[in-house]
């Protein structure tokens, strides 16, 4: 993996905000940065859904998308900024992980440093959160394997832009608020599922102390969730087929599984996470060729394996024996 990293002291301070109308967003702007040029960079999707967003915007298009998450994707980005006329605007990224992701790394690689906030368009990306301090982009279809560390100055959170998601997309992402609860906080983990069985997935009051809570829980914790890891090395294996979301399912099926046979999770909890997840959605996707490729990789991997709910372990473990633990979860109709 290539690191470009910059001393901790350098790395800024992130503000956060979270708003209930798409019309506060500019006078949130215009407030703390008066008399200042913008720039957007968008989602094509938000162009497409978002119109009363977006029509009187200075904006660029950006596409999303793993394959799109690269190099070309970021000297896009950065040709953009070279060949505008501004000389020092406030750069504004709205759209999924995969766009903030490539506009963050196009940002903290370009030759000038530029104030810039991200909005995030998706449930998936907004309760994913932007604490981790680096941002990633693939290369040669491997998932992740450059990042630099990134953080925006203002992280902003618009609940109504989710409501052009269908039903099922958010209930899909509800995979993050699971894995941040599985990992952390037991409470969390229990209050996702009781809003994935119940009605409160289109109550938007509910669906704001979700993400609230999310954000508040990643802003003080570090490190990889139960699944990630997984996650990330099954993406890599499919040369990027795989759907993220999917692959998080998968992710702490797996980790979950292991941590089972390995005498840390109790089955109880280990029915539970089941359900949890299954609650995310039906996930389905061929993993033979995936697995195939994936033993014959041989560098370790840092799991997050769970011990209960609420609280896991780093834990290393090689490709070939993950291999034999997805061939024993799916003999057992786990996944």
């Amino acid at each position: 993996m290539v690191d470009f990293s910059p001393e901790a002291a350098q790395m800024q301070s992130m503000e956060v905000y979270l708003l209930d109308k798409k019309k506060e967003l500019s006078d949130l702007i215009t407030s703390m940065y008066p008399g200042r040029e913008i720039l957007y960079f968008l989602d094509s999707k938000v162009k497409l859904f978002h119109v009363d967003v977006v029509d009187a915007m200075n904006s660029f298009p950006i596409f999303a998308g793993e394959r799109a998450k690269s190099v070309v994707g970021v000297m896009d980005v950065q040709n953009q900024l070279i060949n505008s006329d501004s000389k020092d605007p406030i750069v504004v990224v709205m759209g999924g992980g995969t766009v903030l992701d490539t506009s963050g790394f196009a940002l903290a690689t370009f030759t000038k440093k530029l104030k810039t906030i991200f909005v995030p368009t998706t449930f998936s990306s907004q309760l994913e959160g932007f604490f981790k301090e680096d941002v990633y982009i693939n290369f040669d279809r491997v998932k992740d394997v450059m990042k630099v560390r990134f953080q925006p100055n203002l992280l902003v959170n618009v609940m109504e832009f989710t409501k052009t998601q269908s039903f099922e997309e958010k209930r899909n992402s509800f995979i993050h608020a699971a894995i941040i609860g599985l990992s952390h906080s037991k409470r969390f983990f229990r209050t996702a599922f009781k809003v994935l069985t119940s009605n409160l997935l289109s109550n938007e009051e509910m669906i704001k102390y979700i993400l609230f809570e999310s954000i508040q829980m990643r802003a003080n914790t570090k490190g990889r969730l139960v699944g990630e890891e997984s996650a990330r090395a099954l993406i890599t294996a499919s040369k990027l087929e795989m759907p993220y979301l999917t692959a998080l399912q998968y992710g702490v099926l797996i980790e979950s599984f292991i941590s089972n046979k390995f005498g840390f999770l109790s089955d109880e909890s280990l029915k539970e996470v089941y359900n949890s997840v299954r609650m995310c959605g039906n996930v389905h996707f061929d993993l033979s060729s995936a697995v195939e490729e994936l033993s014959y990789q041989e560098e370790p991997l840092k799991v997050r394996l769970p011990i209960k709910i609420g609280s896991a372990i780093e834990y290393q473990i090689f490709p070939g024996f993950l291999t034999e633990m997805i061939y024993s979860a799916h003999s057992k109709g786990f996944i």
